[in-house]
């Protein structure tokens, strides 16, 4: 993983995890529609990167990183049959509750 997401996620909770994992899947889809297979590649790689990193965090706990292994086993599926995610009502809630965090 680049340094920049290890600085940038190294204190993150879960709900900026998904949030994070969430832009690099909405770049997925996006790929997708544009038949652009670099960018979705691209995208997949650094949602797998950030998944991965996700399961060192001692701050997320055991139930949190079964959820984010459950997640990237849904998604995996879908990238390897070509197919849009369909995941934006499941992500979106933790990308906006993660900005909401930030604001206050």
């Amino acid at each position: 993983m680049s340094k920049y997401h290890t600085d940038s996620l190294a204190e993150a909770d879960i709900f900026v995890i998904m949030g994070s994992i969430y832009a690099e899947v909405a770049r997925y889809d996006s790929a997708l529609v544009s038949s652009n297979t670099e960018m979705a590649a691209q995208a997949v790689k650094r949602a797998q990167e950030i998944i991965d990193f996700s399961q060192e965090l001692e701050q997320l706990n055991s139930a949190q990183k079964r959820e984010i292994t459950v997640f990237n086993n849904v998604f995996i599926d879908k990238v390897k049959e070509s197919k849009k995610t369909m995941l934006d009502s499941y992500l979106m809630p933790f990308a906006i509750s993660a900005r909401l965090r930030q604001l206050s």
